[in-house]
């Protein structure tokens, strides 16, 4: 029994126990949840193309680069701000703060009183930093916080107050406002004063009222440099520039806002806390262009860009954005394009333009017309006969036909874009007669003139025809020993006069003994026929008749001993009764005849091989055809007095 109740009694202990827990816990949350309140970013970060950081000396980190700027905006005041690298500098302005880092910063930690740190990595939000460039984030913080009345009391009067960002304009020395409680960020100026930049904490438990005066300031001359030089100057938000630099001007120390605007470099605008230390500001100007190199086929094309010629196609500067690039030349379709050049681009376009082209036809009626085409006055063709040209570039051109003793003709005309083109040519002969005169080296050459109605052999050089009708006419000269030679001429209205004399190629006396041993086994005189000898063909005769007479003993010989075995075999087999004197006798007189034709078959093979020796010494007795035309040469020149009379075509 006391076993019993002492466990009921413990049950309500256990439930007040797992109670009590409960309640404990959601104590624990609660606290949990006041202290979940932490900074976070609101939207995603921007790089602003329009913001720079100033290219001056106090601007550089300790490695002396350039730094680049985060720009924080926040609804909180009371922020501080650390990075790994070290934070250059940090200009608190209206709305928010402005970080001067190093480029090879990566994270940057934000505190804020009552809110555990924040750690910004960079990275993370998509911001790269680049030397001058500025990005900005916004960053908020969840708090709570009730609003109390705050009174300011400012001298002088009418000056201009910022809380937390927010201006507000002071009529007289008093402002009143409501602000909540916590920290604050107070700017107060004033033009000529000295400014005043201030935190404020505002709280429940007290009157919040807060007294500020600030004391009038005497100008600072300052030293305004850029490079280049020449630059504009432009003050906080007066109306026109201050003039150029190098340029001394007197300024208030406070706020500063300086622009420096130079044609073809980038604008600076500078934002600064002027103390009135820095007696000189120097600002580097970075060019503001582009560059584009333009490549076009045809290479003489010409080029437009923003409808304006060009007379330079590589690195040509370019004011960044868009431009409206267009090349043109005649006979070709135009290109226009847009090309979009940023700020330091090296841009190359390849432009090649389709040409215009059509189809020309030239039929020439006189097949050995000769036609020279022009375009503009530039030899394009030339070629001899009828053509068809496909593709050809559109255009004027000029077509002159010309034939000897034919009248030249010359046509002007224009090829259209996708034409047939057709021009017919018949020329005009000129009728009349000219002179010729063919001399030779070898006076004693056979010459053979062939031209329009004329056939004529000769036999002897030189030769003098007074009357040819004009026309083309062709010679073939033969000589014993050379190869034969052939030549065209015009004959027309000028005298004509053509020589023969290292036309002539010598025909080897070796080649000759050669053609005499191998096809001239067979028949005889190849050899000396070769050289162009006459007593070739005695030979051909005496070794041909040797030669014949041999092959007809053969042919004797084979029958009389056909014969002989017949009349033979006739003796062997024939019976008693036969008369076997007169079978002998058949028998020999068949067998006598057979050996008397192989006696003549070898004396005319003898004769035929004796031929064949004596035409090969014949050959090899003959004086050389090379040495024959040096003699011929000196001859010919002592028959014209020394002087060598040649005209080679």
């Amino acid at each position: 029994m006391h076993t019993q109740r002492s466990k009921l009694l413990f049950v309500p202990i256990i439930l007040s126990l797992l109670f009590g827990a409960a309640s404990l816990n959601n104590l624990y949350a609660q606290d949990d949840n006041e202290e979940m309140s932490s900074l976070r970013i609101v939207g995603e970060a921007k790089r602003l193309p329009s913001e720079i950081i100033a290219d001056r000396d106090d601007n550089r980190d300790i490695n002396g680069n350039l730094t680049a700027g985060l720009r924080i905006i926040s609804d909180l005041t009371g922020l501080t701000f650390r990075s790994n690298n070290g934070i250059h500098k940090v200009q608190q302005l209206p709305g928010y703060n402005l970080l001067y880092l190093s480029t090879n910063e990566r994270v940057v930690s934000i505190y804020k009183d009552g809110y555990p740190p924040f750690q910004l990595v960079l990275n993370d939000e998509g911001i790269s930093l680049e030397a001058g460039e500025v990005w900005e984030i916004q960053v908020t913080g969840d708090q709570k916080s009730t609003m109390e009345p705050v009174q300011f009391s400012i001298t002088p009067e009418n000056s201009t107050i910022f809380i937390d960002g927010e201006e507000f304009e002071v009529p007289g020395t008093v402002f009143d406002t409501e602000l909540t409680t916590g920290d604050h960020f107070v700017q107060i100026r004033k033009d000529r004063h000295e400014f005043i930049d201030d935190s404020i904490s505002v709280s429940a438990d007290r009157v919040n009222t807060f007294r500020y005066t600030m004391d009038e300031i005497n100008p600072v001359t300052v030293l305004i440099n850029s490079t280049p030089e020449g630059a504009s100057i432009y003050l906080n938000d007066e109306p026109g520039a201050r003039g150029v630099t190098p340029l001394r001007v007197n300024i208030y120390p406070g706020n500063l806002k300086i622009r420096l605007t130079y044609p073809g470099y980038s604008n600076v605008e500078d934002e600064l806390e002027f103390t009135g230390e820095n007696r000189e500001l120097n600002y580097n100007l970075q060019r503001y262009i582009g560059y584009l190199t333009v490549n076009t086929t045809p290479e003489n094309a010409t080029l437009l860009i923003d409808d304006q010629p060009q007379s330079q196609r590589e690195n040509i500067e370019l004011v960044p954005g868009a431009h409206i690039l267009e090349v043109r030349s005649s006979g070709f379709d135009p290109v226009r394009r847009t090309v979009d050049v940023a700020q330091g681009d090296s841009l190359v376009e390849n432009i090649t333009l389709g040409q215009i082209t059509g189809n020309l036809f030239v039929i020439a009626q006189q097949e050995n017309t000769e036609f020279t085409l022009r375009k503009d006055g530039q030899v394009q063709e030339e070629w001899v006969g009828s053509k068809t040209f496909r593709n050809i570039p559109v255009g004027n051109y000029q077509l002159t036909a010309e034939l000897l003793n034919f009248d030249t003709q010359t046509r002007e005309f224009e090829i259209r874009r996708n034409s047939d083109e057709e021009i017919s040519i018949d020329l005009n002969q000129i009728q009349g007669r000219g002179t010729l005169t063919i001399n030779s080296v070898f006076p004693d050459a056979d010459i053979e003139l062939k031209g329009p109605g004329f056939s004529r052999t000769y036999d002897e050089a030189p030769i003098q025809l007074p009357s040819l009708q004009f026309g083309r006419y062709q010679i073939t000269i033969e000589k014993d020993g050379f190869d034969d030679v052939e030549k065209e001429v015009q004959v027309n209205s000028l005298s004509q006069e053509v020589t023969f004399v290292d036309e002539f190629q010598p025909r080897s006396k070796g080649k000759a003994v050669f053609r005499s041993i191998l096809p001239g086994a067979v028949i005889p005189g190849v050899g000396h026929g070769y050289l162009g000898k006459g007593r070739g063909f005695l030979y051909f005769l005496t070794g041909g008749g040797a030669l014949a007479y041999s092959i007809k003993s053969y042919v004797d010989y084979n029958n009389a001993y056909n014969k002989y075995q017949t009349a033979l075999d006739l003796y062997n087999s024939a019976g008693s009764t036969a008369d076997f004197a007169k079978l002998r006798s058949d028998y020999r007189g068949h067998y006598a005849t057979a050996n008397d034709a192989l006696d003549q078959m070898k004396l005319g093979i003898t004769a035929y091989v004796a031929v064949k020796g004596i035409e090969i010494v014949d050959l090899l007795l003959q004086k050389s055809n090379k040495k024959k035309l040096e003699e011929a040469k000196l001859q010919f020149s002592a028959r014209n007095n020394g002087i060598s009379m040649r005209v080679n075509f």
